[in-house]
C-alpha cells in the first residue's frame, strides 16, 4: 500500500486512535509476526479519493487536505474496496460518521477493559519498556497539577478523557512499582519512558499525537485493549508525576 504522500504525523495518529481495528467491521487489523514487530494489513482509505477517477472525489481540495487526518480512515481491504464500490452509499458524511463512532467505540473499550487490568498485564509492559532505549536528558519537568498541564500541552477533551480515565488506576501502578523487590526498577522504567517521550518530541511530535504515540509506546503496539489500558495507566502514572509531557 503506498502512503500517497500523508505525512507520518498522520499515519502515527490515524494507527492509535483505530485502536489497531477497521472502523467498520472491528476486524484486527496488525498482525503481530514478530515479538514487538506489528506488520500492518490494514489501509488508510481516503474518504473523498485522491484522484478524479477515485471515489468520493472533490476538486476542491488541495493535496494537504485529501491527505490529512479528516480526511483519512483505517479499514481492512475488504470494507476498503465496499465502501469505493458503493459511493452513493458511503457518501463523506456517512464515512465521517463511522470514523467518529469508531473512535469512540475504542475509547469506551478501554474504559471497560481498565478495570480489569491485573499485574500479569503490568509485567509484560514493563519489561518492555525497561529495555526500551533510552539516552541521557537534563530536563527538570516542574511539577503542576495535571489539569494545568493538559491546558498547557493544548491537549483535547478526548485526551483528558483519557488522562482522567487513566488516574483511576495510579494507585495499582505504584503497588506494582513498590512490590517489585529490585530497588532501581522503578528508576529504569523511567528512564525508558522518558527517554522515549524525548525522542518523539525531537520528531517534532506534540500534543494528541504525542499522547497517543506515547501510549502504543507504553502498551507495546498492542491491539488488545487490556494490554492498552494497562499502557494508559502507565502513560498516566508518568503524566501525573511530571516525567512526561512539558510545564
Amino acid at each position: 500500500m503506498s502512503n500517497r504522500n500523508i505525512p507520518q504525523q498522520v499515519i502515527k495518529s490515524l494507527w492509535s486512535r483505530s485502536g489497531g481495528r477497521c472502523a467498520m467491521c472491528k476486524t484486527e487489523i496488525i498482525l503481530q509476526e514478530k515479538e514487538n514487530n506489528p506488520s500492518p494489513i490494514g489501509e488508510m482509505a481516503h474518504i473523498k479519493g485522491v484522484n478524479p477517477e477515485s471515489a468520493r472525489y472533490d476538486p476542491n481540495m488541495s493535496n494537504e487536505e485529501r491527505n490529512s487526518y479528516e480526511n483519512l480512515i483505517i479499514l481492512c481491504p475488504t470494507c476498503h474496496t465496499k465502501i469505493d464500490k458503493n459511493p452513493d452509499k458511503y457518501t463523506v458524511e456517512k464515512l465521517k460518521k463511522i470514523k467518529i463512532e469508531h473512535e469512540k467505540w475504542v475509547r469506551e473499550q478501554l474504559r471497560i477493559n481498565s478495570s480489569e487490568v491485573t499485574f500479569a498485564e503490568l509485567e509484560v509492559i514493563t519489561k518492555y519498556l525497561i529495555n526500551a532505549s533510552t539516552l541521557n536528558y537534563g530536563q527538570n519537568l516542574e511539577i503542576i497539577p495535571p489539569k494545568e498541564k493538559i491546558e498547557r500541552n493544548r491537549l483535547s477533551k478526548e485526551v483528558e478523557n483519557l488522562i482522567t480515565m487513566g488516574m483511576l488506576g495510579i494507585d495499582q501502578i505504584r503497588k506494582y512499582l513498590n512490590k517489585n523487590p529490585d530497588i532501581e526498577f522503578s528508576d529504569r522504567l523511567r528512564k525508558g519512558f522518558v527517554g522515549k517521550y524525548i525522542n518523539l518530541k525531537r520528531e517534532g511530535l506534540s500534543g494528541d499525537d504525542l499522547f497517543y504515540e506515547l501510549l502504543n509506546f507504553a502498551s507495546i503496539n498492542s491491539n488488545n485493549f487490556k494490554i492498552k489500558a494497562a499502557g494508559l495507566k502507565i502513560l498516566t502514572y508518568f503524566f501525573e508525576i511530571c516525567e512526561v509531557f512539558e510545564k
